[in-house]
């Protein structure tokens, strides 16, 4: 290919990575207009896919994460280059420093050390410590916008380049086993390289000694950016014996092989012994539809927070207090912020790593989230003498009707065979600062009895005055 093609090339990866970028934003802006690219892009992003499948995930999940892995095997680290979002961000900020003033890079050698973050954060999410991995999973930084973490690396981007990518994010540590081991790459064509340097100087992954005459496949992130500056071709795509370059050797091999023994086995073990080295919390928050159990959530959630941007209800919020650490940062249902939304099943749809199992709104209409408490002294009907039925007019299962008892009013009664914990009535309840109506967590979900017809306060009145 010619210099001209590959900058083509290479202007078409970076928006691709924008056009990802700005796609997820705005979908989670405008959770309604976007919903399809809410359900497809977020799980075709390899980090989630990686804690999804680490953490023994859904088999849906399977599927996707060995497309990419195989194409990692074929060509290198193509997801890295053209499909990461913070990726996209990363090779921005580094444009809009050359532009202001001209920036070069130097070859930095590839070191042990630079293993011990992503292992380390790979090794505490299989154990449920998600706040590690979810702080530094780009994906994550992405939707969440993490502040100041995205500022900050987007600054060391424009003057270190994609070294976050090598040396901390654990999605591009496994793609960069793989990597070393592909059958395609790039190569520097050592009878005909001048030793310029022009590659090196644009390299934002380090990987390229212009000196030595060597490139390293592990670290190269297909930037295409070294092939575009390259004066006379000497960089070039292809595979390794055709280009009369040494094949992948033994080590590779059983890197790749111990890699894929480490991951398959974590797939492979059940969540019960990865998190039976601490006990359930005291008090169990509302857990988001499809959550299943607060085990369950602490095995796979990799706080994205792609459920809490998308909840229309603004329902959902990160925990902050919990009796359990791996419960920090989840996402729980805040009933006085908002409730769960009766038939609304977008973030068991939209989650990338199988945290929120998908369900159908006939499954959602009955799956019990938590169990409400009714405080009937503390109900303005009973303390205040004042109508309301704020609590039944909200209530979408049945759970919670006005009925005449002693008072002259009609005061609330639970049924709570019919509750389904989504939070409407403590939401709707005007006592402040605890609301006479409640609902508590489970530690597994539930599943209700169906909704039956709401014998409203008009139904009342028009029993006992049929006139």
């Amino acid at each position: 290919m010619t210099k001209k093609g590959w900058k083509s090339l290479c202007l078409i990866r970076r928006l691709t990575g924008l056009t990802i970028l700005v796609l997820l934003w705005a979908a989670f802006i405008n959770p309604q207009s976007w919903e399809p690219v809410l359900k497809l892009l977020p799980k075709l992003q390899f980090g989630q896919l990686l804690a999804g499948f680490f953490s023994g995930g859904p088999v849906r999940i399977v599927i996707p994460f060995l497309i990419i892995v195989l194409s990692a095997l074929f060509f290198g680290r193509f997801f890295c280059g053209f499909l990461c979002p913070l990726g996209a961000s990363m090779d921005l900020a580094v444009f809009i420093r050359s532009k202001i003033k001209r920036k070069t890079f130097a070859f930095i050698p590839d070191r042990w050390w630079r293993s011990l973050v992503p292992v380390l954060l790979l090794g505490t999410f299989w154990v449920g410590l998600t706040i590690p991995m979810g702080q530094l999973e780009p994906y994550s930084i992405i939707i969440s916008g993490l502040f100041p973490l995205l500022p900050v690396l987007l600054i060391i981007a424009a003057w270190r380049g994609r070294a976050f990518c090598n040396s901390v994010c654990p999605t591009g540590w496994v793609l960069k086993i793989l990597a070393k081991s592909a059958i395609f790459g790039f190569f520097l064509k050592k009878d005909t390289c001048l030793g310029c340097g022009s590659c090196r100087k644009v390299c934002p992954a380090s990987c390229i000694d212009s000196d030595g005459l060597k490139l390293d496949r592990g670290r190269c992130l297909i930037c295409l950016q070294c092939a575009a500056v390259c004066p006379n071709g000497s960089l070039t795509f292809g595979a390794a014996d055709v280009l009369g370059h040494q094949a992948p050797g033994r080590r590779n091999f059983l890197r790749l092989t111990a890699a894929a023994t480490a991951v398959g086995g974590a797939y492979l073990t059940g969540e019960e012994i990865r998190l039976s080295s601490r006990p359930l919390p005291e008090t169990a928050p509302i857990l988001p539809p499809g959550a299943l159990s607060v085990a369950h959530l602490n095995a796979h959630c990799t706080l994205c927070h792609s459920c809490v941007q998308a909840c229309p209800n603004g329902a959902l919020e990160p925990a902050d207090d919990a009796d359990d650490i791996r419960l920090l940062g989840k996402p729980i249902i805040s009933p006085y912020l908002g409730f769960c939304q009766y038939e609304c099943v977008l973030c068991t749809q939209i989650c990338p790593t199988g945290a929120l199992v998908p369900l159908t709104p006939e499954v959602k209409r009955t799956s019990r989230l938590g169990t409400a408490s009714l405080n009937l002294s503390e109900c303005v009907v009973i303390k205040n003498h004042t109508s309301c039925g704020a609590c039944a007019e909200l209530c979408p299962s049945g759970a919670v009707n006005m009925v005449l008892e002693s008072s002259e009013l009609p005061e609330p009664f639970l049924e709570k065979e019919f509750c389904i914990g989504c939070g409407a009535c403590q939401k709707a309840c005007p006592v402040r600062p605890v609301a006479a109506i409640v609902v508590e967590g489970l530690y597994i979900q539930q599943t209700a009895k169906p909704a039956v017809q709401k014998k409203t306060t008009d139904s009342i009145l028009a029993d006992e005055f049929p006139f």
